[in-house]
């Protein structure tokens, strides 16, 4: 299996190469891109092919040594996965999974007013009136809702396409990344590391400041942020911007806090044990992957974007709107902890798994 993932991403890659190079206007990245958050905003068309042809016979030769040359394979798998996650790939993907969050968002509210409407919560009840009144509200009233969705699908309109590259190329990457592992993975003893909570703690404080802003936006007096018609971090939002991009702001917000709460899961009790309010779930153990797939996937996903979040910091007009720039978008230090979370939570779980199983033997 890890020799047929190393020949297709080599076997794409060098297909990509010849796309590029063949059909010069396919060429998604450079000087000229509509993007200009990652490294590859600097890698002209022909360094870019010729990189890619580098990768792909890297791949090749990789796939071939898997076998009888495991160890070097596995050391070629890590420089390409670094290669696609660092250069190639960059913060658009981290962007389009903060919209793709929103739904989510909206749905476990919606979720959440469900059940306590099963459990018979007060609160419920008058969140079940509230919210669909307010959203008809909008409909009718206002422009809001509507605007910003065509503000949405527009957005995806212009940018979809180079969205899609970063997304291939950051796909690549954990290909490679699952092939070095399964090189360099041993089955050894693992250690519950003493430091899970407190990484866990400082991950979840990360998404903090860029929420609060957006989360004023609501408000009448709406936090600034960067704004990228003047390439400087202001600290009042000029004019507040129009109902569409306050409500875009605040639900992005609020995908902020749900990235909170979710972190904090693993070091919660829910994030073990399903909360016994959950109908037909509650009390059951939480599946182990279903906090460390999300959970690894979105360290990638930062990790992805820091190379372009500290290349924007340096672009900035000072060094003060640089730190700012990186306080609200803390990719470099937030990835690697959120990497640390899950890994601390997988090594506890799967720590307390063995001591079960080893109990149940022993009886």
């Amino acid at each position: 299996m890890h020799r047929l993932t190393a020949w297709t991403i080599s076997v794409a890659t060098l297909a990509v190469a010849a796309l590029w190079w063949f059909v010069p206007g396919s060429y998604p990245y450079g000087a000229a891109a509509k993007v200009t958050v990652g490294v590859n905003h600097w890698i002209e068309r022909g360094p870019g092919v010729g990189l890619m042809v580098a990768s792909g016979v890297l791949g090749v030769l990789a796939a071939l040594g898997v076998r009888s040359r495991p160890r070097a394979a596995g050391a070629v798998a890590v420089a390409e996965s670094a290669f696609f996650l660092l250069v190639m790939s960059d913060a658009s993907v981290l962007a389009s999974i903060g919209y793709a969050l929103i739904p989510a968002v909206l749905l476990g509210v919606a979720a959440l007013v469900a059940v306590g409407c099963v459990r018979r919560q007060p609160v419920a009840y008058v969140l079940a009136v509230l919210l669909p009144a307010g959203l008809i509200a909008s409909l009718t009233m206002t422009d809001a809702v509507s605007d910003y969705l065509v503000n949405v699908a527009s957005g995806f309109g212009v940018y979809g396409g180079r969205i899609a590259w970063s997304w291939a190329m950051a796909i690549a990457a954990v290909g490679w990344a699952w092939l070095a592992c399964g090189t360099f993975a041993r089955e050894r003893e693992v250690t519950v590391p003493r430091w899970g909570r407190a990484v866990t703690i400082a991950a979840a404080l990360c998404p903090a400041p860029y929420g609060l802003v957006r989360l004023t936006w609501v408000t009448p007096w709406p936090l600034g942020g960067f704004d990228p018609r003047t390439g400087h971090i202001t600290l009042i939002a000029a004019g507040g911007g129009d109902a569409a991009t306050r409500m875009q702001g605040f639900l992005i917000g609020m995908s902020a806090v749900l990235t909170v709460a979710l972190t904090l899961g693993l070091i919660s009790r829910w994030g073990e044990v399903v909360p016994r309010w959950v109908p037909r779930l509650g009390g059951r153990p939480v599946p182990v992957m279903l906090a460390v797939g999300p959970g690894a996937f979105g360290a990638v996903a930062l990790c992805v974007s820091a190379p372009g979040v500290l290349a924007g910091a340096v672009q900035m007009g000072s060094w003060v709107d640089g730190v700012l720039f990186v306080l609200l978008f803390p990719c470099p230090v937030w990835g690697p902890l959120l990497g640390a979370a899950v890994f601390a939570y997988w090594a506890r779980r799967r720590t307390a798994e063995k001591s079960r199983s080893a109990e149940v033997a022993v009886a």
